[in-house]
């Protein structure tokens, strides 16, 4: 199921495709010639994790609020681009994403009936080089992109709360903020849409997956993989130097 905030940014992103024409109906008759010193982006979007990992399933099995829908949130971005020639670019990019979501056992209650509850929060991070490819020269109104690439992907997760103890037989219910932090190298492949506003600026939108996972460790060592990949759908500004 589709959440209120991708439906917001798919929205979005609608919007800007249909204004696109509109937009290069202004710049008609004008030639845009190719970003020779090269372009910043900014861009805001909406990440959702894929949760196929050994601890993604555990935390759906034994906990609400658990889904990787739960922990879809806001995403930013920033792109420095760098022609190569009048089609292949490339680009560098950094990213932050921070998803959270309460949590609470599904089968147990504490002494006085209330759920038992903790916060988890994830934040992925990202460094990454990659290469586009405009598959209509940059002098058309509108210009459909493929890019891909790899880096690295420093994330952090912290689970914040009321816990079971199930070693005694009692079942102890014991606060804690337990605690992991690595950096997980992965890719990603992306497809968006540009259309140039005036010689020097531009609107895009996008959509981007990215695969990467890294061992959870410290507080959560033994819990195997997190798996960091997801989907993305962002739209921006470019503008060139």
């Amino acid at each position: 199921m589709i959440s209120r905030q991708t439906r917001a940014f798919i929205a979005l992103t609608g919007l800007l495709v249909v204004a696109m024409p509109a937009f290069a109906q202004r710049g008609r008759g004008h030639r845009y010639e190719p970003e020779r010193e090269g372009a910043f982006r900014i861009h805001l979007g909406a990440f959702q994790p894929e949760g196929d990992s050994e601890y993604w399933r555990d935390k759906q099995e034994d906990f609400t609020g658990a889904a990787v829908e739960d922990f879809e949130n806001a995403s930013f971005g920033l792109d420095y681009i760098l022609p190569l020639n009048g089609r292949l670019s490339l680009m560098f990019s950094g990213s932050y994403y921070e998803g959270d979501s309460t949590n609470a056992y599904r089968d147990f209650e504490d002494n006085f009936g209330n759920r038992i509850r903790h916060d988890t929060t994830l934040g992925i991070a990202s460094g990454t080089i990659g290469l586009l490819l405009n598959l209509t020269g940059r002098d058309a109104a509108i210009q459909p992109y493929l890019g891909v690439g790899g880096g690295a992907y420093p994330w952090r997760l912290e689970e914040s709360g009321d816990f079971i103890d199930f070693g005694p037989a009692s079942r102890p219910v014991f606060s804690a903020t337990l605690e992991s932090e690595g950096v997980g190298f992965g890719y990603y492949g992306l497809a968006g849409v540009e259309a140039p506003i005036t010689r020097n600026l531009s609107i895009f939108a996008e959509g981007r997956w990215t695969q990467a996972d890294d061992d959870l460790s410290d507080d959560f060592e033994g819990f195997g993989k997190l798996d960091l990949s997801g989907r993305e759908f962002a739209a921006g500004l470019s503008w060139s130097l």
